[in-house]
């Protein structure tokens, strides 16, 4: 089989027949993947997809494959004697690499980041991942198409932020659904289109419990219905689309105040701080802007009934959802036992219901379970403990103004994967990682500052696409004793930066731009 193969077969047990070809749908299925940058090698001129969206437009970028072709004479350490001149010394090293594969990989095109994955194309940040396309951030998956954050999935189509779907379409923010079509919030689902906010429930229908055998007749037209649609048009309304199509879906978005950090947090934040730049940090939300620069951003806006309630700003769809249909966790819960009307032998349209589902949708982006203590401004939380401006915590601890903290501590200002991580400022999609500032697509790094898709450093710094170095400085060892003078360089500048502007214009985004 392959990925057209499996496209159409998504198809079949989705909507009971094909819709047509997978490039067809090559815009409706990118609209679920999260934001990633396509740039043209600097050796051969080839396409580069990296993950990330934050790569200046006029740095180099290389594909894994040509990493060997790029060779630079040992860094001369006697040259380097201030910020200008490390600068300076590493600014030609510094080249952004994409099309990433690790492991065992078959059948993949246009990727990065992609782990044992078999016939995979138009994705990053893939792992262990069969039959797909259109994904970011998707794991433990097969046969699935335009999908992003949603593991251990299979023949499932437009979904994002979860854990387990099996025969879905159009659901999102949920966990272990089967069988259903445009959902939302919902965990144990079953056999359902248009389900909100509801838990372990089966044939239902805009929140209205049916008999088995009434569901199953509403849904082989519903379903057709659907099909016909995309078929004719390569696209359908969305989870969105429904939230903004009722008149109070117009109503305007109002933000309302966030809660101050915690003593906790800020204690936190002077211990890494101390253990990263040297030096001690307090009042963390002077630093706040600087921090949240790549961060998810999450907001606080009066929701539906006036309660404060929690704003998505940079996920793919769900950010459109209308301020006026947003509520709180318990809020969400409640507004279950609202639901549709459909009357005795009534065969209403896909539209119709649509319509009616719309008037009775409220949508949260709260995900609240375990143990959790002195968890604040955080919609989704895991047993998690002292967090503050994190969109994603679970089994985070002692972390603030970040995307995530996934079985992570203190961890502050990084963008969405951190995993198994501590003691980082400003790093981004690194895995095993400890005391480092501006890391980015890590994994294994010890100490170090201002790296790039590198594995089993200590105390580096400047480094691009290396593996298994100490003391280094671009790609170069220098020994201890020269390692730590140049740190001491580097840290004064950047606590020079702190002190004066309360933040830091150097990044590992910013030092590939064309001087």
């Amino acid at each position: 089989m392959d990925l057209e193969s499996a496209f159409q077969s998504v198809s079949k047990v989705l909507f009971g027949q094909e819709i047509g070809q997978l490039n067809e749908f090559r815009e409706y299925l990118e609209e679920i993947r999260l934001p990633y940058q396509t740039k043209k090698s600097a050796v051969s001129g080839k396409d580069v997809i990296v993950s990330l969206p934050f790569y200046p437009p006029d740095a180099k970028f290389i594909s894994q494959d040509e990493i060997n072709s790029v060779k630079f004479e040992p860094l001369d350490v006697n040259e380097i004697k201030d910020i200008d001149s490390l600068l300076g010394a590493v600014s030609e090293r510094v080249i952004y690499c994409g099309n990433k594969l690790f492991g065992k990989n078959e059948f993949v095109s246009a990727v990065d980041n992609c782990t044992n994955c078999f016939y995979v194309s138009d994705s990053h940040r893939t792992y262990n991942v069969r039959y797909g396309a259109h994904l970011s951030y998707q794991r433990d998956s097969e046969f699935v198409f335009g999908l992003s954050g949603f593991p251990n999935s299979k023949y499932a189509m437009r979904s994002i932020e979860g854990i387990g779907l099996t025969r879905c379409f159009e659901s999102y923010y949920s966990t272990n659904l089967s069988d259903v079509y445009y959902g939302f919030n919902c965990s144990g689902v079953s056999d359902s289109i248009f389900a909100f906010n509801l838990r372990s429930k089966r044939n239902v229908i805009g929140n209205l419990q049916l008999p088995k055998e009434r569901y199953g007749e509403l849904k082989k037209k519903l379903i057709s219905e659907i099909a016909d649609v995309l078929k004719r048009k390569k696209r359908i309304f969305s989870i969105a689309d429904i939230s903004v199509h009722s008149e109070n879906g117009k109503a305007k978005e109002r933000t309302v105040e966030i809660a101050k950090v915690p003593d906790k947090v800020e204690q936190a934040f002077g211990k890494t701080s101390n253990l990263v730049f040297g030096k001690e940090r307090h009042n963390i939300a002077d630093y706040g802007n600087w921090l949240l620069k790549y961060v998810i951003k999450v907001r606080r806006i009066q929701g539906a009934f006036g309660t404060p309630a929690y704003m998505i700003d940079d996920l793919p769809i769900v950010c459109d959802i209308s301020p006026a249909r947003i509520v709180t966790l318990d809020e969400a819960l409640k507004s279950a036992s609202k639901s549709i009307e459909i009357k005795d032998g009534e065969t209403p349209t896909i539209t119709e219901l649509m319509e009616r589902v719309a008037r009775v949708a409220y949508f949260t982006f709260e995900f609240i379970d375990g143990i959790n203590d002195n968890v604040i401004e955080t919609p989704s939380s895991f047993t998690a403990v002292n967090t503050y401006r994190v969109w994603d915590a679970p089994h985070g601890k002692n972390s603030a103004y970040t995307s995530a903290a996934v079985y992570s501590e203190y961890i502050f200002g990084s963008h969405f994967q951190i995993l198994n991580s501590q003691f980082c400022i400003n790093c981004y999609d690194v895995a095993d990682v400890m005391g480092c500032f501006e890391v980015d697509s890590s994994n294994h790094v010890r100490n170090s500052y201002f790296c790039h898709n590198s594995e089993n450093l200590d105390n580096c710094m400047f480094c691009f696409n290396a593996k298994s170095l100490r003391y280094a400085i671009g790609n170069t060892e220098v020994g201890r004793e020269e390692y730590l003078r140049i740190r001491k360089i580097l840290l004064d500048y950047v606590n020079k930066e702190l002190d004066e502007g309360k933040g830091l214009e150097l990044g590992i985004f910013s030092i590939g731009k064309s001087k």
